[in-house]
């Protein structure tokens, strides 16, 4: 059975300014939401690697032209989609050699981000969760 989730009210339009990644909870979740060429969208601030933040680390907060890149091990992903681009090439902003990437893969798969429907209602920004 497919379950509708709920609207969740995260702020105005003008709270996420195009470029900038924003963090924003919903309950109890971190969600990254970012404006891009298409408008507003939405994802889990958790990297599907090792479940680590996507805008706190040692490598920076790494976004641009619509791509957020893990800052713990350079996993790049469209925020938009989901779509993972490239997984593990790398350590803290740093990349490695490919040798090393299974290493740093830790046995895990290449895996997408979760997204979230995001409406917006006048300058009313809502997510779904």
């Amino acid at each position: 059975a497919v379950t509708m989730g709920r609207m969740v009210r995260v702020g105005r339009v003008t709270d996420f300014p195009a470029g900038v990644v924003t963090e924003v909870e919903v309950e109890g979740t971190k969600v990254l939401v970012v404006q891009d060429d298409q408008g507003l969208c939405a994802a889990h601030n958790k990297c599907p690697h090792l479940g680590l933040s996507l805008t706190s680390g040692p490598g920076g907060r790494n976004y641009a032209d619509g791509v957020i890149q893990c800052p713990w091990h350079n996993s790049r992903f469209v925020v938009r989609s989901g779509e993972n681009l490239d997984w593990t090439p790398g350590i803290a902003g740093r990349s490695v050699p490919a040798w090393s990437r299974k290493v740093i893969s830790a046995g895990r798969k290449p895996a997408p981000l979760t997204t979230y429907p995001v409406t917006v209602e006048g300058d009313e920004v809502f997510i779904e969760v």
